[in-house]
C-alpha cells in the first residue's frame, strides 16, 4: 500500500486517576526530541467523568510549548478510552500518532527513533518500540527481577512480529481512517485490546516492526510492586492471550491438544517449587509466577469468563 507523508503527528494517550504519572509523563514530553519539518501536538482523553486530569493538562501549558488536546470520555473502560482517542485522532486531523501509557516516561529521543525506522520503509508499517520496567531502590530484589517485570528487550530492530503491546507504538492514522479499526468492547475492562487490534491491523496488511531502538520507561509503584500485582498479571497475561487465540478461532482438538500440554507445563512448575528456593526468593517467585501464568492459560484455554482486570473504581 502506497506510504502516507508524515505531516502532522500526535502525541497521544488515555488517562484514568493517576495525576502524579500523568504529569510525570508531561514532564518527559516537555523534553521530547521532535522533527524539524513536522507539526506536532498532544492528544489526552480522560476517561474520569469527573476530569481529574484537567488541573494537570492545564499546569502543563505553562512548559510545554505544543498544543495539548484534551477530551473527557464518559464511557468507562479501556476500549471506550481508547476509541475515543482514535476517533480524535482522526477528526484532528494527523496522519501519524505516537501512542504510549498515562504512567511512562518517554526517553528524549523515542519519537525520533520510531520517525527514524518508519522512514526506512517504503509501505506504511507500525513501529513497535520498548517499555522498561523501573524501581525505586528500597523495592525487594525478588520483585524487581519477577517475569512479569522482566520484559524482553533483546530483540533486535526489523523484525517482524503479528501484534504488539500500544505502550510505545508509533502508527499511520490512515490504518484507523481507512479500515474504520477500533479496539473490540469485550476487552473493555478485561485488557488484551491493543494486541487485539495490532493483531487486526497485522492481518489487513501492515508490519509491525520491533524497534528496540525507541523506548519509554514504566516506573512501577505502589500497589503494583507487590506479589499480590505479580501474580495476578500473571493470572491475566496468560488468560487473556489464549482466552483470544480460541474466542476467535474455536477449535475443539487444538483446545484439547493445548490443555494437556499446559496440564503437563503446571505438573512440572509445581514439581520444580521447593527445589527453586536453592535460588533463593528471585527463583521461588519465578517459579510460581510461572505456575500462576500457566493457571491463567488454563482458565483461557477452557473459555472462562473474562476477568475485568481494569475494573474501574
Amino acid at each position: 500500500m502506497q506510504k502516507e507523508e508524515i505531516n502532522f503527528i500526535l502525541l497521544a494517550c488515555c488517562t484514568y486517576k493517576r495525576p502524579e504519572q500523568l504529569k510525570s509523563l508531561l514532564f518527559s514530553i516537555k523534553d521530547l526530541k521532535l522533527p524539524e519539518n513536522n507539526k506536532v501536538e498532544i492528544l489526552i482523553i480522560d476517561n474520569d467523568k469527573n476530569e481529574s486530569a484537567k488541573n494537570i493538562v492545564a499546569e502543563a501549558k505553562n512548559y510545554i510549548d505544543l498544543k495539548i488536546n484534551y477530551f473527557v470520555e464518559e464511557n468507562a473502560g479501556l476500549t471506550n478510552a481508547r476509541n475515543r482517542l482514535l476517533n480524535e485522532t482522526i477528526n484532528l486531523g494527523a496522519t501519524h500518532a505516537f501512542l504510549f501509557d498515562d504512567d511512562e516516561i518517554l526517553e528524549e529521543n523515542s519519537l525520533l527513533e520510531h520517525l527514524k525506522l518508519y522512514n526506512q520503509y517504503e509501505d506504511d508499517i507500525i513501529s513497535s518500540g520498548i517499555a522498561i520496567n523501573s524501581f525505586d531502590d528500597n523495592i525487594p530484589k525478588y520483585i524487581q527481577n519477577n517475569m512479569i517485570f522482566k520484559k524482553k528487550t533483546t530483540k533486535k530492530t526489523g523484525i517482524i512480529k503479528s501484534s504488539c503491546a500500544t505502550d510505545n507504538v508509533f502508527i499511520p492514522v490512515r490504518l484507523i481512517r481507512e479500515n474504520d479499526l477500533k479496539f473490540s468492547s469485550e476487552f473493555n475492562f478485561s485488557g488484551g485490546e491493543d494486541i487485539d487490534f495490532t493483531s487486526k491491523a497485522f492481518k489487513l496488511g501492515y508490519n509491525i516492526i520491533q524497534n528496540s531502538d525507541s523506548i519509554v520507561y514504566e516506573p512501577v509503584l505502589g500497589e503494583r510492586a507487590t506479589l499480590k500485582y505479580i501474580f495476578k498479571r500473571a493470572y491475566f497475561a496468560g488468560f487473556c492471550g489464549t482466552y483470544a487465540k480460541f474466542q476467535k478461532n474455536k477449535n475443539i482438538l487444538k483446545q484439547i491438544i493445548y490443555l494437556i500440554n499446559l496440564l503437563i507445563v503446571l505438573l512440572f512448575n509445581l514439581i520444580l517449587l521447593i527445589p527453586s528456593l536453592l535460588f533463593g526468593l528471585t527463583g521461588f517467585f519465578n517459579v510460581f509466577t510461572k505456575t500462576v501464568k500457566t493457571i491463567g492459560k488454563i482458565a483461557g484455554t477452557l473459555q472462562f469468563k473474562p476477568i475485568e482486570f481494569y475494573k474501574q473504581k
